[in-house]
């Protein structure tokens, strides 16, 4: 029997407008945060690549689309992703020392997330026809843990340089003071808040604390000392500073630019692609915490429970859909958000109208910021505060890398095991590229993914062969 007192909205449940209006705004501001700050790191590797407004409007857009594509029955919203930051880096890390330009760097990666895309599709497919364990077969989980830790460790080196920020008068101190602050302002609110909005949103509470500190003690001292006048260089720099405009990352003028650097687009995907197959779990365990976070609100209604742990596979091809619309639309390639979960699960509300209103709400934000092209307002984030958060965020990659890797209770003491896990750790994080020849490098996180997949599956024949049951 139904029970109506219930407070929550399922997914196939609309609340009135103006209370779908108040949620969806919700939902855009805890996205916001991390879509932003995704597509201004990338931006800080020694090329501007992506508009701040076009990953707003993309994400938006993409939201709709991995909607009507899971035919609003996984309520979730898509948001840049920082699992593709590092690969990014080693496009742009080429590009700069080939004199390349921004808009080759973002066709080319353009190019490579259509193709991750396109994977992710495939994935969901073949779990669809032939069962999850299928994709378990070629990606078990100390494949794909491995893969999500070195993507988190990768940049670990960039993260402390900056940080550090060492010039011709040693460590700047208040660099690392503030980045020190806005972490460990992320670290102590996510320990001691547990309940309420509030303990959704710890990120978007440290970068407030770090821009506060930031503009106390950092600002006033860049230049040759302490002066209030470098307030008023900063901040008129900030307007002063056009953002890269939605217009110049579009296909045509991005992919037509890519073709001009060949070499480029190969780079590219050797690096991007991997990230596909560390994404795929981390679909799986979206899908499976909304799945429980619905079917208890629909057993307190009385109702059936919704099985959205079963539809990963339509999961899958709606992040693989999500990919490609956000990338064709100038912005980061991405993936569902737990942030949004996580609020859902706050306010009980998982209605995919919801959602809707809230992917039409990041399209007019989007639009609404290019029109008015009031400067670049990423640079509110002060570099020691972008770093302090990256220092987080990159480290919670990587142990979410390690938690999956025991989630699938994978054998550490497995002579086949090590032997993949070695050989994708030391190479993923030994090299960042191989030199093949002068004009084109091999990404080190694709060489290791590679690898360790041909590796796995060597070794799996041969104790096949013998007779051994492969893991």
């Amino acid at each position: 029997m139904q029970k109506e007192n219930v407070i929550g909205y399922l997914p196939d449940e609309r609340p009135s407008f103006g209370k779908a209006l108040v949620f969806a705004l919700q939902q855009f501001l805890v996205m916001l945060p991390a879509t932003v700050l995704a597509a201004i790191i990338m931006n800080g590797f020694g090329l501007e690549l992506y508009s701040i407004s076009a990953a707003i409007l993309a994400s938006g857009v993409a939201t709709i689309g991995f909607l009507l594509i899971t035919k609003f029955q996984i309520p979730l919203y898509y948001g840049s992703s920082f699992s593709y930051i590092g690969a990014v880096s080693i496009v742009v890390s080429y590009a700069v020392d080939q004199n390349s330009s921004s808009a080759s760097v973002l066709g080319s990666v353009l190019i490579a997330s259509v193709i991750s895309g396109l994977m992710s599709i495939g994935a969901g497919l073949l779990i669809r026809f032939f069962g999850k364990d299928k994709i378990d077969l070629v990606l078990p989980g100390h494949i794909t843990g491995m893969i999500a830790m070195i993507i988190g460790l990768s940049l670990s080196g960039n993260v402390m340089s900056n940080i550090l920020n060492v010039s011709s008068n040693g460590v700047d101190w208040i660099s690392v003071f503030v980045s020190l602050v806005t972490f460990l302002t992320i670290a102590i609110l996510t320990v001691k808040l547990k309940k309420g909005f509030i303990s959704q949103i710890p990120i978007l509470l440290g970068l407030a604390v770090g821009i506060v500190v930031s503009y106390l003690l950092w600002v006033p001292n860049q230049g040759n000392g302490f002066s209030f006048s470098n307030y008023q260089s900063y901040f008129q720099g900030i307007i002063s500073h056009q953002q890269v405009r939605i217009v110049d990352v579009m296909p045509w003028v991005t992919i037509k630019a890519a073709f001009e650097s060949p070499n480029l687009i190969g780079i590219a995907i050797i690096a991007i692609f991997p990230i596909a197959f560390a994404t795929i779990p981390e679909s799986a365990a979206h899908v499976n915490q909304i799945d429980l976070y619905v079917d208890s609100l629909a057993n307190q209604k009385g109702k059936e429970g919704y099985g959205i742990k079963n539809k990963l596979d339509m999961n899958l091809i709606g992040d693989g859909v999500g990919d490609i619309i956000a990338v064709m639309l100038g912005g980061p390639a991405g993936t569902n958000y737990g942030e949004n979960v996580s609020a859902s699960a706050v306010t009980k509300n998982f209605s995919s109208y919801v959602f809707m209103i809230t992917g039409v709400i990041a399209i007019i934000a989007g639009i609404l910021l290019e029109v008015l092209n009031i400067g670049n307002l990423s640079l509110i984030l002060t570099n020691p505060v972008v770093q302090g958060i990256s220092l987080y965020l990159f480290g919670a990659i990587a142990v979410q890398g390690i938690a999956l890797m025991i989630d699938k209770k994978v054998d550490v003491f497995d002579p086949k095991v090590i032997a993949v896990m070695g050989f994708i750790g030391i190479v993923g994080l030994g090299v960042s590229e191989i030199p093949v020849s002068h004009n084109f490098v091999l990404p080190g996180i694709g060489v290791a993914a590679i690898g360790g997949i041909i590796l796995n599956i060597f070794l799996n024949l041969i104790t096949n062969k013998k007779g051994v049951a492969s893991a």
